[in-house]
């Protein structure tokens, strides 16, 4: 009797594994590394043909800090961090343009993201 309660459980907790297993593959996640941010998942070949060396760069920052704006594609990050270089070059601080992108996209990585934006979108900007 002890033995046939340890099967069942033992299948679902073996199928609950695998299916999280299919499912990181599935969405692009080795589930032995750390979190891939949402919306940057684009194969480097994509990236080449898409978006310039400077994006791909400040895409593949934002990636690897896990500081993607939550719910954005790739085109959009790019789109949100060329508007954080006009923001600064418009006259706006590095800390209330952090402070702002926080607040507008919810969400606590503000400095890593401005920071990836002004060193690959705008590297000619200086505060």
């Amino acid at each position: 009797m002890f033995l046939r309660r340890i099967h069942p459980r033992t299948n679902v907790v073996a199928v609950s594994l695998a299916l999280a297993i299919v499912g990181a593959a599935v969405a692009g996640c080795d589930p032995a590394t750390q979190p891939r941010s949402a919306g940057v998942t684009t194969t480097p070949a994509a990236e080449a043909t898409e978006f310039s060396t400077g994006e791909a760069s400040f895409l593949e920052e934002i990636r690897i800090n896990d500081a993607a704006l939550p719910g954005k594609s790739a085109k959009e990050l790019v789109t949100a961090g060329y508007a954080t270089c006009e923001h600064l070059r418009d006259g706006v601080s590095v800390l209330d343009e952090t402070s702002a992108v926080e607040q507008t996209y919810r969400f606590d990585q503000g400095p890593l993201f401005v920071s990836a934006a002004t060193t690959n979108l705008c590297p000619d900007f200086v505060p």
